[in-house]
């Protein structure tokens, strides 16, 4: 049952209107912590195919960075695509970042190839709260698919100094508390075009979200 309003978060932005609710079916699968438990709702947008035979598992548990350039082990949603994820135990508001998203940009030169999306969260499946994302600008500051993953492993990965990927913090949208996570393409909006939506792997390419844990 949704929460009244007087459960809305005092500070922050207001819930965003006319996004699906998650179902709440898989929060009960506790094998995995610290990263993404399970896939509620996979929304890719054609051509998009990369990685979608091995959904859901492949957007699960810790990311795994390439040794060169981007990651491999991603699901690429296309241009517009959409994933929301659950995550058991869920993501409490802790000081500083509190999760980070990891896609595969790669460094090219004296450029950063990017693909953005839009970050949402819930704590309930039903109230979803946006953290402010401007894809449109040169640098998409505040939006999911923009720092490249650092080449570490085991708890550095989940470490928001070493681990690379880009860092959301809790406080900002006013949350004590979330257990669901929705990312939502935005890289036709960055490149003003379709010239990195088309094919297997257009559109932003999902490795995995960790819970942050202290160094």
């Amino acid at each position: 049952m949704p929460a009244c309003d007087a459960d809305l978060p005092d500070d922050g932005p207001a819930p965003i209107e006319g996004e699906s609710p998650a179902t709440g079916d898989c929060l009960h699968d506790a094998e995995i912590t610290g990263f993404a438990t399970c896939v509620d709702a996979f929304d890719p947008r054609s051509p998009a195919s990369f990685g979608h035979d091995a959904m859901p598992g492949i957007v699960l548990g810790p990311p795994r960075p390439g040794s060169a350039g981007g990651s491999t082990d991603v699901a690429s949603l296309g241009c517009g695509g959409s994933i929301t994820l659950g995550v058991a135990g869920g993501i409490d508001d802790r000081p500083g970042v509190d999760f980070l998203v990891f896609e595969n940009p790669f460094v090219a030169g004296e450029i950063t190839f990017v693909e953005p999306a839009v970050v949402l969260v819930s704590e309930d499946g039903l109230r979803w709260f946006e953290f402010p994302c401007d894809a449109t600008a040169p640098d998409p500051e505040g939006c999911a698919g923009v720092t490249p993953t650092a080449n570490v492993s085991g708890d550095e990965l989940r470490d928001a100094a070493r681990a690379g990927g880009d860092g959301f913090d809790l406080e900002a949208l006013g949350l004590a508390r979330i257990e669901w996570v929705r990312l939502r393409d935005r890289t036709r909006d960055h490149y003003g075009d379709e010239m990195w939506c088309g094919g297997a792997g257009g559109g932003f390419d999902l490795d995995a979200i960790a819970e942050v844990v202290e160094p």
